[in-house]
């Protein structure tokens, strides 16, 4: 990922502080860039038919849109008077999700920034909340704040260091190129994480010649080993202390490293799965944000 020039900023509503905001900002402290703020509303009330004639809801629709226009276009132009350049959409339409991904196409940014949704805990397959239906389906690199300003806490890159697919791969270069950039910006120590299944043995069987701890020790010395190769073929430079190889699940190995370092950002890639495996299964990338309490940026491989 380049330093962003173009970025696309998901206002929520009409409130007193907008952290998706302050974070562009914070990037044309590094390079001239150009704002696009974009905020959707919609009001299931003027869907009554019964209730409200056609010509009254659309005055009523009309008002609603002009009133957060002028709201939007007041951001707009103090943003334009610090000499950033910025534009504005505004949007009626029921699903966020959809009509930001029709932005992105229309735009085509660099970087989207919205802030965490409260609903992005949830893990009902059935309900997908906003921000992982975006990690899921948007195109553009996705940045998901909680907070207006950096910190010096670590930012952590999370690869997989096995894959042999083409779309892995280049997602672990695109991944480790942001986490220097994002790094840089913040001031910010870079960590790296890649988590790994280990060997068990099921219960009542016994392999009397298999030292399994030994195993085990020799499969996190493997990786760590091939992190350090990605890690020196990307010209990232870390200490020992900043390289981990840990055991378990992605979903849950990442989250322990977030926890144990106190990082304020981590950077991950989605390969969007689709149709009943995504519904079913969703995503690595979804599956940690749920267990996050954390900024994420999250990348998609180039097509």
């Amino acid at each position: 990922m380049k330093m962003p020039e173009h970025i696309l900023v998901v206002i929520s509503g009409n409130r007193k502080k907008h952290e998706a905001l302050e974070r562009a900002l914070k990037f044309a402290e590094y390079n001239d860039i150009h704002i696009h703020l974009f905020n959707a509303i919609y009001e299931p009330v003027l869907e009554l038919t019964d209730v409200l004639s056609t010509e009254h809801r659309e005055q009523m629709k009309e008002q609603h849109l002009a009133d957060r226009r002028l709201y939007m276009n007041t951001l707009a132009e103090e943003i334009s008077s610090q000499g950033i350049a910025c534009s504005v959409r505004v949007e009626w339409h029921p699903h966020l999700h959809e009509i930001i991904e029709k932005v992105v196409k229309d735009l085509q940014p660099d970087l989207v920034i919205k802030r965490i949704s409260a609903e992005s805990m949830s893990i009902n397959p059935f309900a997908l909340p906003i921000d992982r239906h975006l990690i899921r389906y948007c195109k553009a690199p996705l940045l998901l704040v909680n907070q207006s300003e950096f910190s010096d806490s670590p930012i952590l890159a999370a690869v997989d260091i096995l894959t042999s697919d083409t779309d892995h791969m280049s997602l672990n270069k695109d991944i480790l190129e942001s986490a220097k950039l994002f790094s840089h910006l913040y001031l910010a120590p870079l960590y790296v994480v890649n988590a790994f299944i280990t060997h068990t043995v099921s219960a009542g069987i016994d392999f009397p010649m298999l030292d399994m701890e030994q195993l085990n020790r020799n499969t996190e010395s493997y990786h760590r080993e091939k992190l350090s190769e990605l890690l020196e073929k990307n010209h990232v430079e870390t200490t020992p202390k900043q390289l981990h190889a840990v055991p378990g699940v992605p979903e849950v190995a990442i989250p322990q490293v977030v926890k144990q370092f106190n990082c304020q950002l981590v950077i991950m890639g989605s390969v969007g799965r689709k149709g009943l495996s995504g519904a079913l299964l969703g995503n690595t990338a979804e599956a940690v944000l749920a267990e996050l309490n954390c900024e994420v940026l999250c990348l998609k491989p180039h097509h």
